[in-house]
């Protein structure tokens, strides 16, 4: 794919650090106000074009990468009425970097093949830091010789891992985010009991990280600070995890414990899980 436009969808903590390294290698990048416009001046001067919608991105786009938050979100900017796949072009990619259902995905992807517009979901993984420092995983499902078109475009934010078919990618990103969030419940649950005791718990913390216990959450530790609540992106993750293990019949009962731990600490708390 010769000096490619991307449409970029979703100018967040994640999609901000990403667009600018794509400016950086010299991508003709456009997108459009999704929620606020702080993202948009800070890149505007950094070579960003801006756009009026959905659509306009999709006219102007070889690869639509969307990086919103859930698969209400992807829907208003792909098929809403002013959404981009519409007006996408035979031949063009879209990538589904949002932590969103494989099934979503699939369907999404069997619509837009008719109009011959390929779909692949790309979720992403290694936090704002990996965005900034253009290391992020790139879970991708869909057929590897779509995915080798995408090598260009996606060099400069991470690194690609071939996951399998559509969806697939998905698949890998839930569960890596039921590891993580339940490994982060385990460690709070026995900071109590190390505290509890008396010993210190930044002594505990560096032992641990020497020992066969030790993990990226416990050496990224806190992530978040705080106990774990289920509300925003981890309620939607695990949600979503726990959604696909009941729709293929698997019982995940130590993700649905960390689950409704955390539901249980927004509902003590007075909040509402959403």
């Amino acid at each position: 794919m010769n000096n490619p436009t991307i449409g970029f969808i979703g100018l967040g903590a994640m999609g901000e650090p990403m667009v600018a390294r794509l400016l950086a290698a010299d991508f003709h990048v456009v997108s459009y106000v999704n929620r606020s416009r702080e993202a948009m001046e800070r890149l505007l001067p950094q070579g960003l074009v801006e756009v009026a919608n959905a659509r306009e991105l999709g006219e102007q786009a070889d690869v639509v990468m969307c990086c919103v938050f859930d698969e209400l979100q992807n829907d208003q900017a792909l098929r809403g009425e002013q959404g981009a796949l519409a007006a996408m072009n035979p031949g063009s990619i879209v990538l589904l970097m949002s932590t969103i259902s494989p099934g979503y995905c699939q369907t999404l992807a069997e619509d837009a093949a008719e109009t011959e517009i390929t779909v692949l979901d790309c979720p992403l993984s290694g936090m704002v830091q990996g965005a900034i420092d253009g290391t992020l995983s790139l879970m991708m499902g869909g057929a590897e010789a779509d995915i080798s078109r995408c090598e260009q475009v996606l060099a400069p934010v991470g690194n690609i891992m071939r996951c399998g078919e559509i969806g697939s990618g998905q698949v890998m990103k839930l569960a890596n985010n039921a590891i993580s969030l339940s490994t982060f419940s385990l460690i709070l649950e026995v900071r109590d009991l190390v505290a509890t005791y008396g010993m210190d718990l930044e002594n505990f913390m560096a032992i641990l990280n020497r020992s066969t216990g030790r993990s990226f959450v416990s050496e990224s530790f806190p992530m978040p600070k705080g106990r774990l609540k289920m509300v925003g992106m981890p309620a939607k993750d695990v949600s979503t995890c726990l959604q696909l293990a009941k729709d293929l019949g698997v019982s995940l009962p130590m993700v649905q414990q960390c689950f409704d731990g955390g539901k249980a600490e927004v509902d003590h708390a007075g909040q509402s899980p959403q």
